[in-house]
């Protein structure tokens, strides 16, 4: 017995009772409930008691039906109506006390069918003799409950709205307090502000559930001096937005909601009535978030007339300005777009000059800090994806980022052209490695994302890095990261800056994975157990190509992607090697352009920012010697230009972005398990657990929902192979709330469920 609604279900059975010595079993219960008190519980107990039969208008669904039908149900004469063949029926009669039955010659007739069962059957009532109200059954001295229950007008009528909320609740939890109207409109209402937010967003209303409103209404009433059976919606939204005593607690479960559209609706057409208003509250109003937006918008418009100090100076004052809108609900609402780039271009606005006397020192520094510096901008892109925010974004990174990224390119081409740096040349060994993923297009900022992704999977990662190959495009960059590379040569003459198999074949990928495929590399994304592998993921150069700036918004779900196929291998036990081709430069609104000379070849296909040179061709920029020939020379375009107008992606240049490339070792053993409770089965007290990944793990079951409740298996238990295993439970903890716990070795929780001992 847990519950009020058990002891019921056994004081209703145990009216059954009698002497065998001295009565015959009764024919029926008799349950007499003239003011309809138990009728809330009628269909939980319906579920219970399937000899539960209830007299009004018929109705089968309910086992309810008129005097008649009742006397011949009783007498298990209608077939659709059944139950155990030990169960002793019980009538249930709303509205109808036991003097009205004992009172036969003034019965009315359509009850005098059941007159018979004050003979021959037994009431259910108290001790005395009189029928139970529910309030007397629940609090009676000599019943089994003993509760403690106010008895005024106020808590009868609180009772008979909370009545099934309150008689399902564990007995444990009802004993030990006096229980009054306030306390059992709690149990109806019991989150004031769930339900406050509720009745102004329209979902919750008295019409829908009178008695839940009741409870509400009276609760507000008294707490927050506000009762919504006289005031409006609007009225609550005022207060609301004050934020005053305990609105303010509403406020806060409204402002960590994604939902609540009415009362958004609401708040959007309320203003500040004050000053002081406006400056205490001013996070409440939309209209206000709406304006600054606007205004911001129409700030970061004017960056095209400023200078890069101007422009910096200005951003610093209006993160001052705007900041505190990223932490308001507007800003968790996705409603302030600009408020959130405004921190990713302050970050930009940060950004320190790269050192240009060492090419070492550049790339060291560019890992370490200028890579934070690209993501970012990407960052302030992805932030602001209408295309009216997206100018005033645009235009602040031209004012700010452009001149970054022109710098560092100006300073490790000066490096590369008086011989301070030299580009990665054909490979003549093979790799270590026995697992390389190829990861195109990774720049060394998506780089960094993907080693947080993996840290917080429980993955040991290292980031390193190299320089590429020139010129930086697919062609010439990704053979020399093949693990064939050593087999591939470069030809003395070449439009296509692509190196040659050894037998004269260019080194398309179909031809690489032939080498490889002879070599004993898989290459077709098996997730093998054991043998060499190279893996392919990641579109980042070809949805940069496509997309242009808009590359920005897919960045974060390609390194998603990226880190999933590393966790596949990485599950595997692989230890992974991952590398990439090139990385890229990219600008929204169109880097600038790069004039072509007489003596160069216009480039192809998408290689915007590098240009074969002709024999013997004079050129006023940068030549750099082929990677796969240094007899074949390529120009290079100045700075952060195109050779081609408009291009907002490109690669194929000298710049940090381009030619300092990321270099990942992930360990094959050092992330935590994969561990799901696949299967927590209960027969009886005897727990059978499942853990998918739970080989030799241990498990334990600890009291209470938390992980860190007393253990109730001494010693706890260790997962066999399949990760199973079984064990019992005592009694004395049926029906309580248990936290099923993964261990490792080191006791660390790696899977947890709440369980109830003995059930669902």
């Amino acid at each position: 017995m847990t519950t009020p609604l058990d002891a019921l279900v056994a004081a209703l059975r145990d009216a059954a009772s009698y002497n065998a010595a001295a009565e015959a079993p009764p024919e029926a219960i008799v349950w007499c409930d003239a003011q309809h008190e138990f009728l809330p519980l009628l269909p939980a107990l319906r579920d219970r008691l399937p000899e539960l039969l209830t007299y009004g208008e018929f109705d089968l669904a309910t086992r309810t039906g008129p005097a008649i039908w009742l006397r011949a149900a009783t007498e298990r004469a209608i077939d659709s109506v059944s139950w155990p063949e030990d169960a002793t029926p019980i009538i249930y009669l709303p509205g109808i006390g036991r003097e009205t039955l004992k009172g036969a010659e003034d019965c009315p007739a359509l009850l005098q069918p059941l007159i018979w069962f004050t003979v021959a059957g037994s009431f259910f009532g108290h001790i005395n003799g009189k029928d139970w109200t529910l309030r007397g059954f629940l609090a009676a001295e000599r019943g089994s409950l003993k509760l403690t229950l106010a008895d005024d007008a106020n808590t009868r009528s609180a009772l008979a709205h909370a009545a099934l909320r309150f008689c399902t609740r564990p007995i444990e939890e009802l004993r030990g307090k006096r229980w009054d109207a306030d306390q059992l409109n709690s149990l109806l209402a019991p989150d004031l502000a769930a339900d406050m937010l509720d009745w102004i967003d329209g979902a919750f209303s008295e019409l829908a559930d009178a008695g839940r409103f009741a409870a509400f209404a009276s609760i507000a009433e008294k707490e927050l001096k506000f009762d919504p059976r006289k005031l409006s919606r609007q009225d609550a939204v005022t207060r609301l937005a004050k934020r005053e005593g305990r609105w303010a607690a509403i406020w806060s479960r409204f402002a960590d909601s994604t939902g609540y559209a009415g009362v958004v609706g609401y708040l959007g057409v309320a203003e500040p009535g004050t000053l002081f208003d406006h400056a205490e509250n001013r996070d409440s109003y939309p209209k206000l978030n709406a304006q600054a937006e606007i205004k911001l918008r129409e700030e970061l418009g004017k960056f095209a007339e400023l200078s890069l100090a101007e422009a910096r100076h200005r951003i610093a004052t209006l993160e001052n300005e705007h900041g505190w809108r990223r932490e308001t609900v507007w800003a968790r609402r996705g409603e302030a777009p600009l408020a959130r780039a405004l921190s990713h271009l302050a970050a930009v606005a940060k950004a320190n000059p790269l050192p240009s006397h060492d090419g070492a020192a550049l790339a060291e520094a560019y890992v370490a800090d200028g890579a934070r510096t690209d993501w970012a901008a990407m960052a302030a892109l992805e932030a602001a994806p209408r295309e009216l925010d997206r100018v005033a974004v645009t235009t602040a990174l031209r004012a700010t980022y452009l001149p970054w990224l022109e710098e560092g390119a100006l300073a490790l081409q000066e490096l590369v052209r008086t011989g301070k740096v030299r580009f990665a040349g054909a490979p003549t060994s093979k790799p270590t490695a026995s697992t390389i993923l190829f990861v195109d297009g990774f720049r060394m900022d998506l780089a960094h994302e993907l080693v947080r992704l993996l840290e917080t999977e429980g993955v040991t990662v290292s980031l390193g890095w190299a320089w590429s190959g020139f010129p930086t495009v697919t062609a010439t960059c990704k053979p020399m990261a093949s693990p064939v590379a050593s087999m591939l040569i470069g030809p003395s003459t070449t439009t296509d800056v692509l190196p040659l198999s050894q037998d004269g074949k260019p080194a398309t990928k179909a031809v690489l994975f032939k080498l490889m495929q002879a070599e004993g590399w898989e290459t077709d994304n098996t997730l093998l157990s054991s043998g060499k592998l190279w893996a392919e993921t990641g579109r980042f150069d070809e949805e940069g190509h496509a997309l242009g700036a808009r590359l920005a918004e897919r960045l974060s779900p390609g390194i998603r992607d990226a880190a999933d196929r590393v966790l596949q291998l990485v599950r595997q036990g692989r230890s992974v090697r991952i590398v990439t081709d090139h990385g890229w430069l990219l600008m929204p609104g169109g880097l600038q352009q790069a004039a072509l000379d007489i003596g160069l070849v216009e480039p192809n296909g998408k290689r915007t920012r590098c240009a074969m040179v002709k024999p013997k061709a004079q050129t006023s920029y940068l030549q750099v010697p082929w990677s796969w020939n240094d007899e074949v020379s390529i120009a290079a375009a100045t700075g952060a230009r195109s050779f081609y107008a408009s291009y907002e992606y490109a690669h194929g240049g000298i710049s940090p972005q381009e030619c300092v490339l990321p270099v990942l070792e992930v360990a094959g053993n050092g992330m935590q398990r994969d561990v799901s409770i696949h299967r927590a089965a209960w027969e009886g007290l005897r727990l059978r657990v499942e853990v998918s990944g739970g080989a030799d793990l241990h498990i334990d079951l600890r009291l209470g929902a938390e992980t860190s409740g007393p253990t109730l298996i001494k010693g706890g238990r260790v997962l066999d192979e399949n990760g199973r295993t079984s064990f019992l439970v005592s009694d004395e903890h049926e029906r309580e709330a248990v936290c099923l716990v993964v261990l490792d070795d080191d006791s660390r929780v790696l899977a947890h469920r709440v369980l109830t001992v003995g059930g669902e």
